[in-house]
């Protein structure tokens, strides 16, 4: 693919439930944002250089890229393009495979090159793309238990960490009127400080701005209606989106897809959604 900015994203077809498989081409830089879900990859072609919880990092074809359920991350190429391939689990999922203490768990890094996690995260993609869900549950047992390991036999996993009072304090109000978020000021107030101090510790706890970390529990909350079958405009005027639109283009940047071809993957059997060239004004 060329051009100055080219993007496709392919939703295969789910034959778990709780794990979806994403292939994906694209020039573009995403903002930072997060998931619902564990999120674990493979670069396929190109460069790939995103900011997440571990810092800066770089992935070049073959590497294994990861992520935690509510972790903030970006992703930008390293060149003209990259070309990856992703599968993500939801917490509920990994405690089904693995045992409940591996869902309260982080991936411990962002991006690394392994060749044999590599072959087993490529296992559980290929399962997957085939709509073989014996093999892929195997397989996804087999890659969760090692990347979400004890961290007293493994150092590839820890406990989640807990932000200080005053920035759960703002997290528990944007929670509480996800539809409202909170002004600078307000969240100044929550935290007990000035302005720009408060402003710089949640972006340093969270990873983003409270303006941010705000439309990203907005759209987490949007994926959910969604799957469960409330259409777009509801979904939209519920969680204090302008309108649809504002919405779709939220929903596409995100996710890749818009919220109506993301939902069709979802509720049709065999299904496989493919999106070519920009998503942000798709139905």
């Amino acid at each position: 693919m060329s051009g100055l900015s080219s993007h496709r994203t392919v939703l295969h077809p789910p034959c778990l439930a709780g794990v979806e498989a994403v292939s994906l081409f694209s020039t573009r830089a995403f903002p930072r944002h997060a998931h619902d879900q564990f999120g674990l990859g493979v670069v396929r072609v190109g460069g790939h250089a995103s900011w997440s919880a571990c810092g800066p990092v770089e992935a070049g074809p073959g590497d294994v890229i990861a992520v935690s359920p509510e972790e903030m991350h970006d992703g930008a190429p390293v060149g003209p393009g990259r070309e990856w391939e992703m599968l993500y689990v939801d917490p509920a999922t990994v405690a089904r495979f693995v045992e409940p203490e591996a869902a309260r768990r982080e991936i411990g890094f962002a991006a690394v090159q392994n060749p044999g996690l590599a072959a087993r995260t490529d296992a559980a993609l290929s399962a997957l793309r085939s709509q073989d869900a014996r093999a892929a549950e195997d397989a996804l047992t087999d890659l969760l238990s090692l990347v979400l390991a004890p961290a007293s036999t493994a150092d590839t996993a820890r406990l989640r960490g807990a932000p200080s009072p005053a920035t759960r304090r703002v997290q528990e109000r944007i929670a509480d009127q996800p539809d409202a978020p909170p002004s600078l000021d307000e969240v100044a107030m929550l935290m007990g400080m000035g302005r720009t101090g408060a402003l710089r510790r949640f972006r340093r706890e969270t990873g983003a701005t409270p303006h941010a970390y705000a439309m990203q529990v907005r759209l987490r909350l949007a994926r959910r209606a969604l799957a469960s079958g409330e259409p777009p405009a509801e979904v939209a005027a519920g969680f204090g989106f302008a309108d649809q639109a504002h919405l779709t283009r939220a929903f596409a940047r995100q996710f890749g897809l818009p919220p109506g071809r993301w939902r069709k993957g979802l509720i049709t059997p065999g299904a496989k959604i493919v999106q070519d060239g920009d998503s942000s004004t798709a139905p």
